[in-house]
């Protein structure tokens, strides 16, 4: 704003271009300065994913699946991930997400499920927004059951690997809008 409005002319601006380009550096600046400060890190929780097939000795497949996804979104730098026992609270309750979602202090959480009929697993992963509670994201995996540990693996390297993508979309969306703000 001073270089904006100084006196002399070979102070200010050469054109609004130049302008723009100066407070969009700005912007990004002070971005990176929340970012910082643990502000504007995304955060997440991952809700223990629900057994929907009829034998009670699946729990341990969705329990684990839930596990392993929390465990690979804590390496993500960028990202605060909720511990699996404060997530592991909300097992069995029917909660809105939003309400969940507060409680945890987190912008999204993941919730899922799994199915399994003889030797076919389905599981389904959806990233909902705490703040207005829709979805983001969904996906679905269909697989057969040889080893659970390499599902959960694969599974949950996927489900990483899309989550980390969307939720730096996300981001980048976010500050984008803070730049064309700027703009206008």
């Amino acid at each position: 704003i001073d270089r904006a409005l100084a006196k002399k002319a070979e102070e200010r601006f050469g054109d609004a271009t130049e302008m723009i380009a100066e407070l969009k550096r700005a912007a990004s600046r002070t971005h990176a300065d929340s970012k910082a400060g643990g502000e504007s890190i995304p955060s997440i929780a991952v809700l223990p994913f629900l057994n929907m097939s009829a034998d009670p000795e699946n729990e341990y497949f969705s329990d684990g699946l839930s596990e392993e996804i929390i465990n690979g979104l804590s390496r993500l730098r960028n990202l605060r991930v909720v511990a699996r026992t404060s997530a592991f609270a909300f097992k069995g309750k029917e909660l809105d997400i939003r309400e969940i979602g507060r409680k945890l202090g987190v912008s999204a959480v993941l919730e899922g499920s799994v199915r399994r009929s003889g030797n076919r697993l389905r599981i389904t992963a959806q990233l909902i927004k705490v703040a207005h509670g829709f979805h983001l994201w969904s996906e679905q995996y269909d697989r057969d059951m040889k080893d659970v540990f390499a599902i959960q693996d694969e599974i949950s390297r996927e489900i990483v690997g899309k989550l980390n993508v969307k939720l730096l979309d996300e981001e980048r969306n976010l500050s984008q809008a803070r730049i064309q703000d700027l703009e206008i």
